[in-house]
């Protein structure tokens, strides 16, 4: 005699499975947050690094909407450094969530394995 009943065992099993699946599912989001804050931060590193060479006294631009504000320099550069630096931190931030969604997924799956191949005494 079994000391759980097919029905609990049938239910656990339906919601570690969609534990999984769940896990799974924001790992795959978050991998694609990850990509769209590095490409985020390459640009902005690659702008910050065009900046960098010009000279002192060229003009720039800000766009705005569909306008386009005059902006010193010095302004133009500290912009792009602290864009990098906000991305940075937010890709930290993403791969702790990450690795956490990681975590939950292959704890599921190995609860998942345990149910089916566990014996039922």
């Amino acid at each position: 005699m079994s000391s759980l009943s097919d029905d609990t065992i049938r239910r656990v099993f339906v919601e570690l499975q969609n534990k999984y699946v769940q896990s799974q599912q924001q790992v795959n989001a978050t991998k694609a947050q990850i990509a769209g804050k590095q490409r985020e931060r390459k640009l902005a590193e690659l702008t910050r690094r065009e900046l960098d060479g010009l000279d002192d006294d060229t003009k720039t631009y800000k766009p705005i909407g569909k306008m386009f504000i005059q902006n010193p320099l010095s302004e133009m550069k500290q912009q792009y450094v602290d864009l990098v630096t906000a991305t940075d931190e937010e890709i930290k931030k993403l791969e702790k969530t990450h690795k956490y969604w990681e975590r939950s997924a292959s704890d599921a799956e190995g609860n998942l394995k345990d149910i089916l191949q566990g014996p039922r005494n």
